[in-house]
């Protein structure tokens, strides 16, 4: 309790300043959250299919901290007869949910802006549900108190006794996998490929635009908030945080394989709970009810031995080494000497390129589209190369960081499909 206490304290965590977080989150986020082609369907399908078996004689219910309202409107075209009511303080979030359920034509669904922390006016809901947001509560437990509510649904993420995220059992790479899988048959049954620009994935909000209370918290912490209640916990895999390369488009065989990844996703947790080892997965599925004896379990032991086997995907490389000058005249072209190794399956050669962003000394990309660079000639699976980096230098003097990057034009950066990039800090005068 005091470590997290003294975490709490050094944050700028306050109401205000989640919501200008989520305010800037959700202004440019765009997209059909409806389809198997889109990753981040297997996390709202899942958590909404988790949430389902829980609504038994439920009439009326009530997500709060909603968000963009993608599970609420889930669950809402499923189950006809419940009333869903979205809450969150987000006005730009409370937007696109009604565009969501608008679309869908849902007429048992609405949404509201307001402040879940306090009790609403009117009868209690039957249930509330909350979806990655009980963990942004200031007072969580005078929340449960107040609520006057005799049923809860929360997805949360594991908690560790600091109040960090406890990832013991982190699946992020399957949905990677399985595209690479895709990728590979797109390949070799020849379909033609998406021609859009790669583009890199949406950025973080500024430091400016607020911060997001992070409160986590273990199982006991649960049982403190809900005194009186009894608790049921499961862990689920789902809640990715890593999206394959382009996740807003349409690439052959997406939405085949997002219907395969979830299957996947299903089989894989039904085997974790059957051994007793969900609960090591990152996310939780908590029910409380009032009243209920405690369903809890004490996970089984998770032991790993060795190295993982490793997985070719399509876009691995390993930066070996840059030779890059001690400093750079600003507008002006620069050679950089960078060796390179293919960790992937397929060979790396033109329409995948070299090239680069440059990030400025506040962390913001002022350069996203870097020049792009030819390999000297192909390299193969598990060969390397020594190249010359051909770099434009920014037009405006200062300390930046040079971050090399691997592109596949028209599909993907290599940084986006989960390959760190090779960063040096290089002054520009």
């Amino acid at each position: 309790m005091l470590a997290r206490r003294l975490r709490s304290t050094g944050s700028r965590w306050s109401a205000e300043a989640d919501r200008q977080f989520h305010d800037a989150l959700f202004t440019h986020d765009q997209h059909d959250p409806f389809s198997f082609a889109y990753p981040g369907y297997l996390t709202i399908r899942r958590f909404a299919d988790l949430a389902s078996a829980r609504l038994s004689g439920v009439s009326r219910a009530a997500d709060l901290g909603c968000g963009p309202g993608e599970i609420t409107c889930e669950l809402a075209r499923r189950h006809s007869a419940i009333a869903f009511t979205g809450i969150d303080h987000s006005r730009a979030a409370i937007e696109q949910a009604r565009g969501h359920a608008q679309r869908l034509g849902l007429s048992n669904m609405t949404f509201e802006v307001g402040d879940i922390s306090r009790p609403g006016r009117g009868a209690a809901p039957d249930i509330v549900l909350m979806f990655d947001s009980f963990h942004h509560l200031l007072d969580p437990g005078a929340f449960v108190r107040d609520s006057g509510v005799d049923r809860f649904v929360l997805t949360e993420p594991a908690g560790n006794w600091i109040g960090g995220w406890q990832r013991s059992l982190d699946l992020d790479w399957l949905p990677i996998a399985l595209d690479d899988l895709r990728a590979r048959l797109v390949w070799e049954t020849g379909a033609a490929p998406v021609t859009t620009r790669a583009t890199p994935a949406a950025p973080s909000p500024p430091d400016a635009a607020g911060e997001a209370v992070e409160h986590r918290y273990p199982v006991d912490d649960f049982q403190r908030f809900f005194r009186g209640f009894g608790l049921d916990v499961r862990g689920t895999v789902a809640g990715f945080d890593r999206y394959p390369p382009d996740p807003y488009s349409h690439a052959p065989l997406r939405d085949e394989f997002g219907r395969v990844t979830y299957d996947a996703l299903v089989a894989i947790e039904d085997l974790l709970v059957a051994g007793n080892l969900d609960l090591h997965a990152k996310h939780w599925l908590i029910y409380a009810e009032r009243g209920m004896p405690d369903c809890l379990r004490a996970p089984a032991v998770l032991e790993r031995r060795g190295d993982p086997p490793q997985l070719l995907g399509a876009h691995d490389v390993e930066y070996l080494s840059l030779d890059a000058p001690a400093h750079a005249p600003r507008a002006t072209s620069i050679r950089c000497t960078l060796a390179i190794r293919n960790r992937g399956w397929r060979t790396l050669d033109a329409p995948i390129f070299a090239s680069y962003h440059w990030i400025d000394a506040a962390g913001a990309t002022v350069v996203q589209d870097g020049a792009r660079t030819p390999f000297p000639r192909p390299v193969p699976p598990g060969g390397s190369c020594t190249m010359s980096l051909c770099v434009e230098t920014p037009r405006v003097a200062g300390r930046y960081t040079l971050a090399v990057d691997c592109v596949e034009e028209g599909v993907t950066w290599f940084s986006d499909a989960g390959v760190p990039m090779l960063r040096r800090t290089l002054p520009i005068r």
